[in-house]
């Protein structure tokens, strides 16, 4: 009961500072964190999200972040469909509807992070350029998904909202808390009679996801809409993948092509031909020099020098961790920390291995600055373009290399 509060406050929190997001959280709350058969789950979702959104849309109303003529339009649409989604859900496989949903989460990332053009329309502080014919569609789409998965749908009435509403980040996260707690109540008297609720634990859940939906509004305030956008994008990502992973019918898994790509590990060949593609065309398209010790030099610069913010390095890096991220996912396991030598080589507590882990970080930092890049810099991008200094480079990496497991490994 502890983690599934603990949880249930980042629910919340998600809710009050994203205005979404936190209803594809709660389901998963509910099954393994509270045990809760799954239809029961969903249509428990469905009700703790509309009366956590209905919390954290208080204090957006007092600041003036709801835009009641489109929350409304757009929350009535949205209230049909997800009765009507609530009632098909009951009856059509999760697995399905969820895959499809996966879809739509990392089509509306890639929406949010795209660069706007500079000929696209700005948004209206007054009020949303759509008809009210669009609005009604827009919302009864969303509310019938919604209705079906369990989810309050955040994640697509924001960027509906923001990108096609014309309402500012803001606004659209105030107003769509309006929306998704008047569809969440729809989509949960779809389900209503055909589940039986525990709710004297749905009062604790809703108590602890109330208390982080204020807690988010009060970081909501602090954040630049720029950097919420992003911030929501990035997350509807990886939900979106996590979502994907979990819905991956067994038969796939089973079959020898998702096993070579997702499971097994890659030859050798395979994986440089693949780096050496990435490396190649961003050199060439973008004439961009990729290395994962300057991005990370560009960070430790964040504080200080703001057009850190708009570099593309620090997205370079974040790729890289949901890539790896995603990897694990589908592969169905963690890290393996250097395939178990790590844990060979390193034994005793585990403050004994993060502090060996601290200290090869910071000799690894040191080394790629004194050597002007690391082995990505060097070995891969300044190899291809053919510099002396990064052909010096590379064999002093690889020297220190053999020897290093050379003196380390028992031979």
């Amino acid at each position: 009961m502890i983690l599934a509060a603990a949880l249930a406050i980042m629910v919340g929190l998600t809710l009050g500072l994203l205005g979404g997001g936190g209803s594809i959280l709660m389901v998963p709350v509910l099954v393994y964190g509270l045990g809760l058969p799954a239809k029961t789950a969903i249509a428990a979702s469905l009700l703790v999200v509309a009366a956590t959104s209905l919390v954290a849309l208080i204090p957006h109303a007092r600041s003036g972040n709801v835009h009641g003529r489109t929350g409304f339009l757009f929350g009535a649409a949205g209230m049909a469909g997800a009765f009507g989604g609530g009632r098909i859900g009951v009856h059509l496989p999760p697995t399905l509807l969820l895959l499809a949903f996966a879809l739509v989460m990392l089509g509306t990332a890639f929406a949010l992070l795209r660069p706007r053009s500079e000929n696209a329309p700005t948004t209206s502080v007054n009020g949303p350029h759509a008809g009210v014919g669009l609005i009604l569609v827009e919302g009864t789409v969303v509310g019938l998904v919604a209705g079906m998965v369990g989810a309050g749908g955040g994640f697509l009435v924001v960027p509906a909202l923001a990108l096609l509403g014309g309402l500012p980040m803001s606004r659209a996260v105030g107003t769509s808390l309006l929306v998704i707690s008047l569809q969440s109540l729809a989509g949960f008297a779809g389900y209503a009679g055909h589940v039986e609720l525990p709710w004297a634990v749905l009062g604790v859940v809703i108590l602890f996801s109330s208390v982080g939906a204020l807690l988010g509004h009060r970081l909501h305030g602090r954040v630049p809409e720029r950097a919420l956008r992003r911030l929501f994008g990035y997350f509807v990502v990886g939900m979106g993948l996590f979502v994907l992973s979990r819905q991956v019918p067994a038969e796939v898994q089973a079959s020898p092509m998702y096993q070579a790509v997702f499971v097994a590990r890659w030859p050798f060949w395979a994986a440089g031909a693949a780096l050496s593609a990435v490396v190649l065309v961003m050199l060439w398209r973008d004439n961009r020099l990729v290395g994962v010790s300057t991005g990370c030099a560009e960070l430790c610069r964040l504080p200080s020098d703001p057009t850190v913010r708009t570099s593309w390095r620090p997205r370079f890096l974040l790729g890289i961790v949901l890539g790896g991220a995603a990897s694990g996912l589908f592969a169905g396991r963690g890290p393996t920390w250097a395939l178990g030598s790590f844990d060979a080589l390193v034994g005793g507590s585990s403050l004994l291995k993060v502090s060996v882990l601290v200290l090869a970080g910071v000799l690894i930092g040191f080394g790629a600055r004194a050597a002007g890049g690391c082995t990505s810099g060097h070995g891969i991008v300044g190899m291809a373009q053919g510099a002396r200094s990064s052909l010096m480079a590379t064999l002093a990496f690889m020297i220190g290399g053999f020897a290093t497991t050379w003196l380390v490994l028992p031979h």
